[in-house]
């Protein structure tokens, strides 16, 4: 009997898989359609096409002001927002449509559908659909996050070096997609460290270890070259630095030259005073201090207080992670694709600090107890929820403009992360009903 159940689940459950995909790609689709011809850009995107039209093998294209693979999709299709835009939806559903059936693949059967239909309406959200009809890197970003988190999955089930080349090259174009990338990079790199060292993970994972290293060395290098933490760091400056005199007197003792005309830019922004920072003749020593000194200088001085470096994202997280409002960069023409009380289900604009907590403390739990010889999703589960704030601190103290943009991925990280350990959740509970059914018929028939 239940031999002939299972049988019939294995024919029906794909059947409901196609047409839960089938149903989201046409809704995704019919719903965005009408924005293709409005998508929009606004001051970033003219860099990119900027670069997009630099030779291709020139180093203005390949380590100028931005990462290259963005500038490499609009010179692909030749700057044209609508392609761009058709380009970015279609690439969206297959990403997402992957991620979906990898992680349905983690579960049993009867699961499959309600893990499968979850990921797919998480991407139904503005915060992920939205950026379809946007020419900035968002969408590809979010896209090639999702298909990252796909490989993971995949290779979890059964490792193979094919699946590892897949994941490496997902991640190569991740890293040149948007710089914060590498640094999550670098964060997995250390849980995988971690992971071998003490948990028994298998050895191959070293490899891949040494693969994103040399990624996110590759990743730092370009932007280096292209002085793209300059423009980001000033606004630090102006806003958090200069402003507070302990910090002043930290930065003057690394070296920075502390002079009137530098100290008349506190509580401004980088581009201030008609781009001071960067024309004012009086401001050369300090330019020569941030082309030498600047950036170590920066690190040594959130190394000094980490605990109040920890602390000082905390007060934003809440209002990063809603990002309430991220309509202000979607064309008008385009309309949410859920109801609000849909999208506020599953995109939690409130009590978000609580909900991190407790999930920081079910994934320490779950760490404690290896809940992943139950199954394995919870491995990069734990990654997802466990690194939400490491990834938030790298943000907020990346920039202080457009911090709420910036933090978009991680955000997304979150959200998915709760939700999935909500799934494993259900999962375990629905394992132990099971069994205790079972044990109690079992005493019934003796």
């Amino acid at each position: 009997m239940t031999s002939a159940k299972n049988h019939r689940l294995a024919i029906v459950i794909p059947a409901v898989l196609v047409l839960l995909f089938l149903t989201y790609a046409a809704l995704r689709w019919s719903g965005e359609n009408a924005a293709f011809g409005y998508a929009r850009g606004i001051s970033d995107t003219r860099a990119y096409l900027r670069i997009a039209n630099e030779p291709v093998l020139s180093l203005n294209f390949l380590a100028d002001n931005r990462p290259p693979v963005y500038p490499a999709l609009l010179k692909i299709l030749r700057g044209d927002f609508y392609t761009t835009a058709v380009f970015q939806t279609v690439f969206s559903i297959f990403a997402w449509g992957l991620l979906a059936l990898a992680v349905a693949g983690l579960f049993p059967l009867i699961l499959r559908p309600v893990a499968f239909g979850l990921i797919l309406l998480v991407s139904l959200t503005r915060h992920v659909a939205g950026w379809d009809v946007v020419i900035l890197t968002e969408s590809l970003s979010l896209s090639l996050m999702a298909l990252f988190l796909a490989a993971w999955f995949w290779l979890l089930g059964g490792w193979s070096w094919y699946k590892a080349l897949a994941l490496s090259l997902t991640a190569f174009l991740w890293v040149f997609t948007r710089d914060t990338n590498a640094w999550v990079l670098l964060m997995i790199v250390a849980a995988m460290l971690l992971a071998v060292l003490f948990y028994g993970a298998s050895k191959k994972y070293l490899w891949i270890s040494a693969i994103f290293v040399i990624l996110f060395g590759l990743g730092t290098w370009n932007a280096d070259i292209g002085n793209r933490w300059v423009y980001p760091f000033q606004n630090v400056l102006a806003q958090r630095i200069l402003p507070d005199e302990a910090a002043v007197e930290f930065f003057a003792a690394c070296g920075m030259p502390v002079t009137p005309e530098l100290m008349s830019l506190a509580g401004g922004f980088a581009n201030s005073r008609s781009r001071a920072f960067y024309i004012d003749p009086a401001l050369e020593p300090y330019r020569e201090w941030l082309r030498l000194d600047g950036k170590m200088c920066y690190v040594r001085w959130l190394l000094a207080s980490p605990f109040r470096s920890l602390a000082q994202p905390w007060p934003d997280l809440e209002v990063l992670i809603a990002f309430r409002d991220v309509d202000r960069f979607f064309p008008q023409q385009y309309v949410p694709l859920l109801p609000w009380y849909l999208e506020g289900l599953l995109y939690p604009a409130e009590a978000i600090p609580v909900y991190l907590v407790l999930c920081t403390l079910a994934m320490l739990a779950a760490l404690a107890a290896k809940m992943w010889k139950y199954n394995r999703a919870w491995i990069p589960v734990m990654l997802l929820c466990l690194l939400v704030y490491p990834h938030m601190f790298i943000v907020w103290h990346g920039d202080t403009v457009g911090s709420d943009r910036h933090a978009i991925m991680a955000s997304i990280q979150f959200v998915l992360g709760l939700w999935l350990m909500a799934l494993l959740i259900l999962e375990r509970v629905a394992y132990r009903l099971q069994k205790a059914v079972s044990g109690g018929r079992q005493k019934e028939g003796q």
